[in-house]
């Protein structure tokens, strides 16, 4: 049957038909073939497809960090579709809440769960394997997208204290999978590890360029706390970090002089500034040498990645000298890029989002039109290294990486202003044993205990609020500090108090 699937899936689906028993994904220890992987997206690509050629709302995703996402996702790309990751580990109130926002009148259930979201219609389904060893399915019978159809729809944090929704069309992923396949060097009997949650778009890094590359797609739930040995064990040769996860595995494996296992062979690293430091420390790594490490660079609103460079092992370039911070590295071949003269780096290209949803002040803020080309405002400062490397300067708002994800501090201090008893409040990043974390100091009103409101409002944000939205450090303090113009100042006011705490401790 000929497919209608997205064009950048077509791989993936020629894969199923020619090559049927190859593993596709690896999920804690049950192997699925493409033959029967594709079956699952068939079946979900069949229970979603567009009855009209109308545009239709995106489908829920509930995500439970299994095959059975996977599946679905790419089932709801096939069938023309846009998909909306739910992650069930996020309070409900937060998931109910981005539902009404984008509208879901469905939502493709991968567990049983005691949640029931609230929608129309929950797709259950039949998450067997398909008669045979590798029965080559029937492909996706759905429209194709057009290119600015909707694709996903992820949430990120906004400046509002709600979550801000990014509208991703078909034609990203179209444009960025095929250099990240090259970048990445993703083929034919290479293991990818599936690190990320699908809440995030870094999982698509993982995800796309691996099944439209032929690979294998790995999962395992030790991962976190075990990578050398799940990547011993599971033969994965390309893995997808965060930055401060590499840089904890790093510290792991020098204080135990243990070593790289030989299938590893590129590591990727992002979503925080590497420092020279954190690199000298990796090069000592036994088995570090023989690894591609590369740093990439991008944000939702421009697709999975912009920007790359290889910081070490096989064929490393000389890296110029940027007094400290590492190079995040020159634009892939779809990315256009510009720097305004007070440093602030603009990007372009096929993959840029269509903006956020139903919020167009805020699209019109950060896209913007010059000499007939649309650009995406990034907000990140950055300087030209030897080689037209740029280096991360800053951010020229409050937006912070936090473990990989952005956030906006002026969120954080909206979550914790509705907060019973607080008087008023300051987020900042703190770094801690090299490693980045959320801070929040607020002053609490008169009459109301310090600890007990302190206590509260970490409970209010646990259940309501995303994880990488809640503070490490939440500290009641007598003051806030403010410049001469009497507006907050988030980093004096976390100087002047985290000393203190930290030496309580």
């Amino acid at each position: 049957m000929e497919s209608s699937a997205s064009s950048f899936l077509e791989p993936f689906f020629d894969t199923a038909r020619d090559d049927p028993d190859r593993p596709a994904v690896v999920d804690n220890g049950l192997v699925l073939t493409y033959g029967s992987f594709a079956a699952w997206v068939a079946r979900v690509a069949g229970a979603v497809e567009p009855r009209t050629a109308e545009p239709q709302p995106p489908v829920g995703v509930v995500a439970h960090h299994s095959a059975r996402d996977v599946a679905a996702i790419l089932g709801v790309l096939a069938a023309g579709r846009a998909y909306v990751p739910l992650e069930a580990h996020h309070p409900e109130p937060r998931l109910e809440e981005i539902l009404r926002r984008v509208g879901c009148r469905e939502a493709v259930a991968t567990a049983e769960t005691g949640w029931q979201p609230p929608v129309e219609k929950v797709i259950r389904p039949r998450w067997t394997p398909a008669a045979g060893p590798s029965a080559s399915p029937e492909r996706a019978s759905a429209r194709r997208p057009r290119p600015e159809d909707p694709a996903y729809v992820l949430f990120t944090s906004g400046s509002t204290g709600e979550p801000k929704g990014v509208v991703v069309p078909h034609r990203a992923p179209a444009a960025v999978v095929p250099p990240l396949r090259d970048l990445y060097g993703v083929g034919d009997g290479e293991s990818v590890l599936h690190f990320h949650g699908v809440g995030g778009d870094t999982s698509l890094e993982e995800i796309l360029p691996t099944l439209t590359g032929g690979g294998t797609l790995v999962l395992d739930d030790g991962a976190r706390e075990g990578f050398a040995r799940v990547a011993e064990e599971q033969q994965v040769s390309v893995a997808v970090l965060p930055t401060g996860f590499w840089d904890s595995l790093t510290g792991d494996l020098l204080h135990h002089g243990a070593r790289l296992p030989a299938s590893v062979r590129t590591v990727v690293i992002g979503g925080e500034a590497v420092r020279a430091d954190m690199l000298e420390r990796w090069n000592r790594v036994r088995g570090a040498e023989d690894v591609r490490l590369l740093n990439t660079y991008g944000s939702t609103e421009t697709a999975l990645v912009t920007h790359a460079v290889q910081l070490a092992g096989p064929g490393a370039p000389v890296l110029p000298e940027t007094g400290g911070d590492l190079p995040i590295g020159l634009p892939l071949p779809h990315v256009g890029q510009l720097v305004d003269q007070s440093g602030e780096l603009y990007v372009s290209g096929p993959a840029l989002a269509l903006g956020y949803h139903d919020d167009p002040g805020a699209t019109a803020a950060r896209f913007t039109e010059r000499d007939g080309t649309r650009w995406y405002r990034t907000g990140d400062l950055v300087g030209e290294a030897a080689g037209g490397l740029l280096v991360f300067r800053g951010r020229s708002d409050h937006q912070v990486k936090i473990r990989g994800f952005r956030v906006d501090l002026l969120d954080v201090e909206a979550l914790i202003g509705r907060c019973e008893g607080v008087s008023s409040v300051a987020a900042a990043r703190v770094e801690r044993a090299g490693h980045s974390s959320l801070a929040a100091f607020f002053v609490p009103l008169p009459d109301f205990a310090p600890g007990e409101v302190a206590a509260a409002i970490r409970e209010r944000l646990t259940r309501t609020a995303a994880p990488h939205l809640v503070p490490g450090l939440i500290v009641p303090v007598d003051a806030l500090e403010r410049t001469h113009t009497g507006k907050v100042d988030r980093n004096a006011t976390r100087d002047r108090h985290l000393g203190t705490v930290e030496a309580a401790r």
